[in-house]
């Protein structure tokens, strides 16, 4: 579940740089973005790391083990 909630995350973050690096698309970043702080929060990220998109997370091979909330 872990992983695949962070899978989901780096894929919106992925897409949220893209829309602002094209300048397209503007309703689909905003939706985008909405999506990446609710998602983020529910993981139990800080305010401040959301805001700075600044996501960490330990991993054991190819497993999430522990997210890095700060």
């Amino acid at each position: 579940m872990l992983d695949q909630r962070w899978a989901q995350l780096m894929a919106l973050c992925r897409s949220e740089a893209q829309y602002r690096a094209d300048g397209t698309h503007p309703k689909l970043l905003r939706h985008v973005t909405a999506q990446i702080d609710e998602l983020a929060a529910e993981m139990g990220f800080s305010e401040r790391s959301i805001a700075t998109r600044d996501f960490r997370a330990e991993r054991d091979g190819n497993r999430i083990t522990r997210l890095i909330t700060g």
